[in-house]
């Protein structure tokens, strides 16, 4: 049965405990780790304490990550506090395209995904449902404008997954209802290591929903089945120098139906596959990564006629080819730091799409140097200047109608874009901080919202993302706690979004990319605290107000509410001798969705919130089980922000056992 959590169940947890910290169950022992303070890479990079950063960060260890028992890094990330996540289906599965998202302060495109400091993004795609977790070593985000070190696509924010380079003989196993299954295996020899794992994701049906009156021909879908085969593989080739080769695949089938009689029409079939082999040269203050990447994904459909299933047809394919170069040197100035960088990728995109038999390539090389100065200004005081230049150039589409033969060529102009910030550290003492900022982030348009494919039209007149933060914040480790606060703004001019125009039976006609602005203005506070050898607690809150102008295509001039406007957390975590225990809540009320079209405008979505409880008993050193149970209350969130719904999974459950060896 579905139900409703009350105030009053809400209130007792933030009472009795409060937050998860971003969203994963910690015990104790992870509590007193982070109550030292933490290393942080990705915000400066170069390794600071978290306390000396001026900026919110968010660090998942690799016990941390364990012990939540999240399948992969969207479910790691889904309960980030200040972070607005949708998906198609549960554990951030994707439809094509379609895939899942992780949006930082409401910025919906900004978000840029790093693995190991090397950017996933592919035409703003970057499937964190694809990474599983038994691969990662930590997560760190950074919440915030972060285009001045790390380019475009991080008008949001950045996360770095970093994954594991060293791996213990060890062998995972876990099954649950809905058919959901896992199984790992590990091996650490020497120099080399390596972790290959296989997800059975089970079935589940009515995981969307509809909006308004149904007719006899609105469609909801069943998740038919599913699976996720992965393999991450490093060699330590020299002092310094490692390469790194991961793998994943995914398969979905969708099952389409109507949503009044139940009577399939159509499966859906798709599938997502990434490579990435990357080099990576750290010693003595340089660092170099040179990195090959592809992102390949695949739609086909088969319908039903008469009750009969048809064979299986492709609707569109896309293959992504990144390339990315990135070298950054560290100088010691007396008491201050210079590090000066360059980069270069290339993007490259081959196509197919049924719905105008077109095969299509599109290519962009983009250009970057940047360069941060820390001055110590006085004992207890920072200033440090950030500044990048990035030069797209090469932007071309190329089209051929697979029907009449003709072909097309399309070329953007080049674009040279200047990013700089400042930020300021005031250390009260070696626990706590002051800091204040402000800087500029961009983002360039997506290929494929350049030149168009499918159902998505050319808009070759689009104009980048420019957005300028602010933020001030302190950060405090008194005694067993750590206390986080921060205020931030921003308003980002030009940020790109997407007319939906829909055909008479409900399916999308064609699609519009166009220039709105958009602005927040939020508080985030959070608070972890390890009351005694047993018993920890964390909570959270965050409070913003994102808003959109859509002034440029639908003669708005006035701004809407997008996405949430606050978010609760609360956990309490127990441990004692070889049992641990924890239980976590994440809140998100006043929602809103996104704004597909004039005929179907923003509309109020339900609030989520999402449950969990973890236990661990651990017989030996080297054998582990373990229950989680998620969805506590079995409550049907809406886990997507568009016009139509899909749901989270009922209440689900997983057993496991890990033997190391």
């Amino acid at each position: 049965m579905k139900c409703n959590v009350s105030k009053g169940l809400l209130m007792t947890a933030l009472i009795t405990g409060s937050v998860l910290w971003g969203g994963t169950s910690v015990f104790a022992e992870e509590l007193q780790e982070y109550s030292l303070d933490q290393m942080v890479v990705t915000a400066t990079r170069t390794e600071k304490k978290d306390v000396d950063i001026p900026a919110v960060v968010e660090v998942y260890s690799e016990e941390q990550i364990e012990k939540s028992s999240a399948a992969n890094a969207y479910d790691v990330l889904q309960n980030t506090l200040g972070i607005n996540t949708q998906s198609q289906g549960f554990n951030g599965t994707g439809m094509s395209t379609m895939t899942s998202k992780v949006m930082i302060r409401g910025v919906e495109k900004g978000t840029l995904v790093l693995v190991n400091g090397v950017p996933m993004n592919q035409d703003g795609k970057y499937n964190l449902e694809d990474i599983p977790t038994e691969s990662i070593e930590k997560i760190e985000v950074v919440k915030g404008g972060g285009s001045v070190l790390y380019g475009s696509e991080a008008t949001g924010g950045v996360i770095n997954i970093i994954t594991k380079k060293t791996m213990s003989n060890t062998i995972k196993v876990a099954a649950g209802n809905f058919g959901k299954q896992r199984y790992n295996v590990s091996v650490g020899a020497d120099k080399f290591n390596i972790v290959a794992g296989y997800e059975k994701r089970g079935k589940a049906d009515n995981m969307s929903g509809y909006v308004g009156k149904p007719t006899a021909r609105t469609t909801v879908y069943d998740y038919g089945k599913g699976e996720r085969k992965s393999v991450l593989w490093n060699w330590q080739m020299l002092d310094g120098l490692t390469f790194t080769h991961s793998y994943s695949k995914n398969e979905h089938q969708y099952w389409q139906k109507y949503a009044l009689s139940g009577t399939r029409t159509q499966n859906n079939y798709y599938e997502d596959t990434d490579n990435m082999f990357l080099l990576q040269y750290d010693k003595d203050g340089l660092k170099a990564n040179v990195s090959y990447g592809t992102q390949e994904k695949s739609y086909d459909q088969a319908k039903f006629t008469r009750g009969i299933l048809g064979g299986k047809s492709p609707y569109s394919w896309r293959k992504g080819h990144n390339t990315n170069i990135d070298l950054q040197k560290t100088f010691d100035i007396g008491e201050n730091k210079l590090l000066v960088g360059a980069a270069y990728q290339k993007e490259d995109m081959d196509l197919f799409s049924s719905t105008k038999n077109n095969n299509s390539t599109y290519q962009r090389d983009n250009y970057s140097i940047y360069a941060s100065y820390d001055w110590k200004v006085s004992d207890n005081s920072n200033l440090i200047f950030n500044a990048r230049e990035t030069l797209a150039t090469g932007c071309d589409g190329y089209q051929k109608n697979n029907t009449t033969g003709t072909s097309q060529y399309t070329h953007n102009d080049n674009l040279s874009k200047f990013t700089p910030e400042l930020q300021y550290i005031y250390k009260l003492n070696e626990e706590s901080s002051l800091y204040a900022k402000v800087g500029k982030s961009f983002r360039l348009p997506n290929l494929t919202q350049l030149f168009g494919n499918g159902n998505m039209n050319p808009s070759l007149d689009l104009k980048p993302e420019q957005g300028t933060h602010y933020e001030i914040g302190y950060k405090s480790n008194v005694g067993k706690g750590n206390l986080r606060f921060a205020l931030f703004n921003y308003k980002i001019k030009d940020s790109i979004d997407a007319d939906v125009n829909y055909a008479t039976d409900g399916t999308i006609d064609f699609v519009n990319y166009f220039n709105e602005d958009v602005k927040n203005t939020g508080v985030e506070l959070s608070y972890a605290i390890k009351h005694d050898d047993n018993w920890s607690t964390r909570w959270g809150a965050t409070y913003q107000n994102p808003k959109a102008q859509n002034i440029h295509n639908y003669g708005d001039m006035d701004w809407h509410q997008i996405y949430n406007k606050y978010q609760l957390q609360g956990a309490v975590d127990y441990t004692q001798s070889k049992f641990a225990a924890s239980m976590s809540v994440n809140f998100v009320g006043d929602r809103m969705s996104t704004r597909a079209s004039i005929a179907k405008p923003e509309r109020e979505l339900k609030p989520q919130c999402f449950t969990d409880m973890h236990f661990t008993y651990a017989p030996e050193k080297n054998q582990k089980a373990y229950l989680h149970i998620n969805n506590i209350f079995d409550r049907l969130d809406i886990t997507s922000n568009s016009t139509s719904n899909f749901y989270s999974l009922g209440r689900n459950f997983m057993v496991g056992y890990e033997y190391s060896f």
